[in-house]
């Protein structure tokens, strides 16, 4: 299946990030079959799709013709099938392992072998859910991150059986998205995006129990200090900038510093317990009880798309 012959995609499991990329697809010109188990979940997922497009056209990123257009190019189904005519399935269902395999059975059964099978996993080895299906080189990660319709960047992961030119169609899928394709040659647990990340937070959780600062200020250290440099320039190009000698002697006594633990730590685990659990419980490391959330979740999104626009995604 070449790029351009992919014009149909069904997306399995329309919750936050289903119906997100349902929506991305739609917005690019591509017709959209929404799965889901249950009708509720799928007029849910209508309603959000809605209101992400209209946020968007009030920022100037859609306009109202744009936004009808992609409205209209989704179609709603709890029914499975490969009689759909779907030319790429992409699948969004529950972080556990055993529900994605069981749903790769089905799906290698109901779609014919030249049809894309690609997993939203955001870790999961692609290689063991690629190994219950009887044509695993067609299984491809194909990982996007929260929200969706906003982050430009899409890991593309390689099972251990996943054909090159699966892999090669999917990355130009992704251009024609107007997203960024990242390839992880390597099927390693969290692939690249969340590898680094835990890594971050891992410290970040670590000078919090330490007392080393506060909450606010190790995200203000984030969000003001060096990660407001990442949208530029990145880690590697950041050593380069400074200077490998630099980088090499601070490594020589900070690394031993670092946090090293391979176990959530104390707070959270007390967290966890209590069921602080952050925005959907009203408590995590910061209260929201007197917050208004849809109107955080605006705030924040709104920022992202001026970000976009100033970086030039859009």
């Amino acid at each position: 299946m070449k790029p351009l012959g992919i014009k149909t995609v069904a997306v399995i499991g329309a919750g936050v990030m289903g119906a997100g990329i349902a929506q991305v697809f739609a917005q690019e010109g591509f017709s959209v079959i929404l799965n889901d188990v249950g009708d509720e979940v799928l007029k849910s997922a209508g309603e959000r799709i809605q209101g992400n497009l209209t946020l968007l056209q009030r920022a100037g990123v859609l306009s109202k013709k744009s936004v009808n257009e992609a409205v209209g190019r989704i179609r709603y189904t709890a029914e499975l099938s490969g009689d759909h005519g779907a030319d790429l399935v992409m699948e969004a269902v529950p972080e556990k392992l055993d529900i994605k395999q069981e749903l790769f059975k089905k799906l290698d059964g109901a779609f014919s072998p030249e049809i894309i099978l690609a997993t939203n996993t955001s870790g999961i080895s692609i290689t063991r859910i690629a190994s219950v299906t009887k044509n695993p080189g067609r299984v491809v990660g194909m990982h996007w991150w929260n929200p969706p319709y906003i982050i430009p960047v899409i890991e593309v992961i390689k099972g251990e059986q996943t054909r090159e030119e699966i892999v090669d169609t999917v990355r130009e899928l992704i251009e024609r998205l107007h997203k960024r394709p990242v390839l992880v040659n390597r099927d390693v647990p969290g692939f690249l995006g969340n590898r680094m990340q835990y890594a971050l937070m891992r410290e970040a959780v670590s000078l919090l129990e330490e007392g080393v600062a506060s909450a606010e200020d190790i995200d203000t250290m984030v969000k003001a200090g060096f990660g407001f440099k990442f949208p530029v320039i990145g880690p590697l190009e950041t050593i380069d900038m400074a200077g490998m000698d630099i980088f090499y002697n601070v490594s020589g006594y900070l690394y031993k510093e670092l946090d090293s633990t391979t176990e959530a730590q104390r707070v959270v685990c007390e967290k966890v317990k209590q069921n602080k659990l952050g925005m959907k419980t009203g408590e995590g490391f910061y209260d929201y009880a007197q917050i208004d959330m849809k109107s955080l979740n605006q705030e924040r999104i709104e920022k992202y798309i001026m970000l976009l626009k100033d970086l030039g995604y859009y």
